[in-house]
């Protein structure tokens, strides 16, 4: 079997680590870009790459993005991923921070087979890494401080005291899992599997059919996405309660994946949630440890504005617009691109506050867009979508 697809398979074990700095742990900054963690990452002879730092990818891949296009690569071969040709990319050297990778295979999605992106003009960030980095450091998350903390094995850990709750992490097939309890059906707490993953934005996903004696809400409103899988169809709702990390959730919004398949777990606890807390990776030790930050709310939120948007070169581009919502009466249509909210032009910046402000308790927001035509403002109506 060729070396980049048994080091797919197995985790890397053949790449070489190498700790660049001179004191036991240094930091990252990182920025939220669509309710993603993107650190500064260089790739061979690329500086500078904007990477999602995403504990559920059990691989490192790296898009074909206008930043990438001229990274000299090894390509060993093609692959098909669920219908899509990717490259297995060998002998890649990855630096973060003050540590490099080296011998390292991984991924690359030309912009033509990625489904996350239809061209350079969406193409807001060119990878993600976190298997690579999570099974041979110890990191830490400080979400307040939007910063990571990298340490050695062995290391790093120290400053876990009584404050910080210790869950036993389960690390299979290269993914994260932790146990939650939500209310079952009979109206009791159960505990079921979920996947730590920081790379998907919103607070909580769930297949129900996955989750024995767990419904998800009958009233709820459905949206598409679509990523490696497919096009996809999945509903948001609320659901009663979740318990995890010591703390209670009420009516928490989650989304419900039919699609989701895994054999260990219901579905994923996102970024949503994680960021209130400071988190703990500890893979070699087998636990993640949390602690409430200074950011800490049970407030979780919906959108209200009936528009689903993605980042895009000149702002927000339109994806799907609900038909029973105000933006449909504006005329706002998908391929639209708001281009300001309550008069701030819309940047990589500023994308993720002012996107927030269509799931806020505001009555109105007032957007400008771009479509065939001149641009247009007005104010957006906001409504809550389900009553719960």
């Amino acid at each position: 079997m060729a070396k980049g697809i048994i080091n797919l398979q197995s985790g890397n074990p053949l790449a070489a680590q190498t700790w660049l700095s001179s004191e036991d742990s240094f930091a990252v900054p990182f920025v939220w870009h669509d309710g993603h963690i993107i650190i500064k990452v260089a790739v061979n002879d690329a500086n500078s790459l904007r990477f999602a730092f995403d504990s559920a990818a059990a691989a490192t891949v790296l898009f074909e993005t206008s930043r990438t296009q001229t990274v000299k690569l090894d390509v060993e071969r093609q692959l098909d991923l669920q219908g899509r040709r990717v490259n297995v990319v060998n002998n890649g050297v990855i630096r973060v921070g003050e540590l490099e990778l080296s011998e390292l295979t991984f991924i690359h999605v030309p912009i033509g087979q990625n489904p996350l992106f239809s061209d350079y003009d969406t193409a807001y960030f060119d990878g993600a890494i976190g298997y690579d980095l999570l099974n041979r450091f110890n990191i830490t998350i400080l979400f307040a401080e939007q910063s990571i903390i990298f340490s050695p094995k062995g290391t790093g850990g120290e400053f876990i005291n009584e404050q910080w709750v210790k869950l036993p992490l389960l690390v299979q097939g290269r993914i994260p899992y932790v146990d939650a309890t939500m209310k079952n059906i009979n109206g009791g707490a159960t505990k079921y599997a979920f996947v730590v993953d920081t790379g998907a934005p919103d607070y909580i996903y769930l297949n129900e059919q996955l989750a024995e004696g767990f419904a998800f809400p009958a009233e709820s409103f459905e949206t598409q996405t679509q990523n490696f899988d497919g096009k996809q169809v999945l509903k948001t709702s609320r659901i009663d309660f979740l318990g995890f990390a010591n703390e209670s959730f009420q009516v928490v919004a989650a989304h419900d994946l039919p699609y989701f398949k895994d054999a260990v777990g219901v579905g994923m606890i996102g970024s949503g949630l994680l960021r209130k807390f400071d988190v703990h990776f500890n893979y070699q030790a087998g636990y993640l440890a949390l602690t409430k930050n200074r950011l800490f709310s049970n407030n979780t939120y919906i959108d209200r504005s009936g528009l689903t948007v993605e980042p895009h070169r000149l702002g927000a581009l339109v994806k799907e617009v609900a038909a029973n919502s105000h933006a449909t009466e504006l005329g706002i249509t998908t391929t639209a691109i708001l281009t300001t909210i309550n008069g701030e032009d819309l940047t990589e910046e500023n994308f993720d506050n002012l996107r927030w402000m269509l799931s806020s308790d505001a009555p109105y927001v007032t957007v400008c867009w771009q479509a065939n035509g001149p641009a247009k403002c007005e104010d957006l109506k906001l409504k809550d979508r389900i009553s719960l």
